[in-house]
């Protein structure tokens, strides 16, 4: 199966700067990663080939008022995405849309590029280890962090802003992180792509939450353009916080 890659604006930046031996990456897994289109695996273990809603916190997870405050959001006028708006993290990445990895560079000096198809979305995660400044902005995406442990890449995300985490609205409070740890196995004829995902905000969950994709490798798909520009305010439904 062939799919086309024009024009498309999502972008991921990884950028991995070497400080000790955690943040270089492992040449095998970096290889991998940029050998094509990684596909999303739903839970009947097909290939989705497009994004999806993939399911949200339960009710039994959600503090009272957090419960309250996703009982009463109404999608149709209350969701930025509906107007094309940035669905922040981690939203932006459990759409769970083909996505390709891209390295330029070498050695310590290295970028990583993500390329989601879903969405008009760009993440930038700072490898150096460094804490955000006391300035950084809380933005859809936050502020991610990233490191090497072994052949597992991880990211950690604080700092996001106050758009919802799902379609049925879930909250999230400036005290929300994230940790993703992505790593590949070869099975057969066909290379894996798990990644787990924890989402922790003592002020919205009673525990940490944990969600798990799989995606696999498709070297022969390309990304499709996903052509969605996001609508002045008065135009859309969704509305996009302050």
């Amino acid at each position: 199966m062939l799919r086309r890659l024009e024009g498309l604006s999502v972008v991921v930046v990884l950028v991995l700067a070497r400080t000790d031996g955690s943040a270089q990456p492992a040449s095998s897994v970096a290889a991998k990663l940029a050998e094509g289109v990684w596909a999303y695996v739903g839970a009947d273990g097909e290939v989705v080939v497009s994004g999806s809603f993939l399911g949200v916190p339960p009710d039994s997870l959600l503090l009272p008022d957090a419960l309250a405050a996703r009982q009463s959001f109404d999608f149709r006028t209350d969701d930025p995405v509906l107007g094309c708006g940035a669905p922040g993290m981690p939203r932006a990445f459990t759409a769970g849309s083909p996505m390709t990895f891209t390295w330029s560079g070498s050695g310590s000096g290295a970028d990583l590029t993500i390329t989601y198809e879903s969405m008009d979305v760009e993440r930038t995660v700072d490898m150096s280890g460094e804490p955000p400044r006391a300035d950084t902005p809380r933005t859809p995406n936050g502020h991610a962090i990233g490191r090497w442990d072994g052949d597992t890449l991880v990211i950690e995300t604080s700092l996001l802003d106050g758009r919802v985490v799902d379609l049925l609205g879930t909250p999230k409070s400036d005290a929300m992180t994230l940790e993703e740890r992505y790593s590949i196995d070869t099975d057969g004829n066909e290379t894996h792509l798990r990644i787990d995902l924890t989402m922790t905000d003592p002020e919205i969950f009673t525990a940490p939450y944990l969600w798990h994709f799989d995606f696999v490798l498709r070297p022969d798909w390309a990304l499709m353009e996903y052509d969605c520009v996001e609508r002045p305010i008065d135009l859309t439904p969704g509305v996009v916080p302050d």
